[in-house]
């Protein structure tokens, strides 16, 4: 399982907000922050779950989390018969910020979701990827609306966008509608729970226990992503039959899916050499920088006579054409020579 960080904003943590809260509260907002996924700020972990990662118990995680929605930290979303997803915020909002005593936990309002297109649900924020899996000017390419609906039962809502240049944007790429990740080298992340995923899709906890268990994750991520591209084109009868059997047998990815993000892997390593790229024109230009403060310094404390010395040696070295017309300090090649001398230290 790759190793990832779940960053929190300093401004949060000077907030009044945030030095309201109970030990428990910032507890259960790190754990639910470990489940949530990068792209869209939603996971989904269990009370079961947070609990045992928390090492608290389940009623002191639920009054935990009434505390942090009435903070303004976290925003809940349950649906009949499903989990509930839970949504980390980076900053309290405005109006649930407390004014003085500790603010009291109160209750979310449940929200009817907005309704959700195939095309909300494949993009990425930002800029810093592929708007989605497939390329979005074909028509019947699949959408994970239906999948995603199991994995993130919040779905996906307008908010803080995802900065370019952290970790997460450049080591890996979201794979749109799903919590998994692709690396440059085409391998799927996984930084997600996921037994909780495999009962979502309908199999028995205690078989999907042991398939977690038994399996590289890697192997039931691709399984899964199978999985809801069959669903999205109404092609997955025995969705529960099929991963069971896919996970078990160790299905490889459909040719369909393997394709997309093949796409999105190339594009990716792009992305990537385009940044090493530019992190080596940035050492470039600070080892020049460190250079010239090298030279300058040793110049500026040259005693005049030594200086002028030194300039008449460089001037008769160096060949004609480089210090015909400036044969000054001025002059990077009559600066460097002198420095040369002064030190015994070539300048490259």
């Amino acid at each position: 399982m790759a190793s990832y960080f779940f960053r929190v904003e300093h401004d949060l943590l000077r907030s009044d907000a945030f030095r309201s809260l109970g030990g428990s509260a910032i507890k259960v907002y790190l754990v639910i922050g470990l489940f949530s996924d990068f792209g869209t700020d939603w996971g989904y972990p269990s009370t079961r779950t947070i609990a045992r990662q928390a090492g608290l118990s389940r009623q002191t995680v639920i009054d935990a989390i009434q505390e942090l929605i009435g903070a303004g930290f976290l925003i809940a979303n349950k649906s009949r018969g499903k989990s509930t997803a839970y949504r980390v915020l980076r900053q309290p909002a405005p109006d649930h910020r407390p004014t003085g005593d500790r603010a009291k936990p109160v209750a979310s309002k449940k929200t009817k979701p907005a309704p959700q297109t195939g095309r909300d649900l494949l993009d990425v924020p930002g800029e810093t990827g592929p708007k989605s899996l497939v390329d979005p000017s074909k028509s019947g390419l699949f959408s994970l609306v239906d999948p995603v609906q199991k994995l993130d039962h919040g779905g996906r809502e307008d908010g803080p966008k995802r900065e370019t240049g952290t970790k997460e944007d450049t080591a890996s790429a979201p794979i749109p509608g799903t919590p998994f990740r692709l690396s440059a080298d085409g391998r799927l992340l996984v930084a997600v729970d996921l037994q909780e995923l495999l009962t979502n899709q309908g199999l028995p906890e205690n078989l999907a226990t042991r398939l977690v268990m038994q399996k590289d994750p890697e192997a039931v991520a691709k399984v899964l992503l199978n999985a809801f591209y069959l669903q999205s084109l109404g092609k997955l009868q025995n969705g529960p039959g099929y991963i069971r059997a896919g996970i078990e047998d160790g299905y490889d990815l459909l040719p369909q899916v393997a394709n997309r993000l093949e796409t999105r892997r190339r594009e990716l390593a792009e992305r990537l050499r385009k940044i090493e790229q530019e992190k080596k024109q940035a050492r470039a230009v600070d080892s020049l920088a460190s250079q010239e403060a090298a030279v300058s310094y040793v110049l500026e404390n040259l005693h005049p006579d030594e200086l002028k010395r030194l300039t008449a040696i460089a001037l008769d070295s160096l060949p004609e054409p480089v210090v015909r017309r400036n044969p000054t300090l001025s002059n990077p090649f009559v600066r460097g020579k002198v420095y040369e001398l002064a030190c015994g230290e070539p300048v490259e």
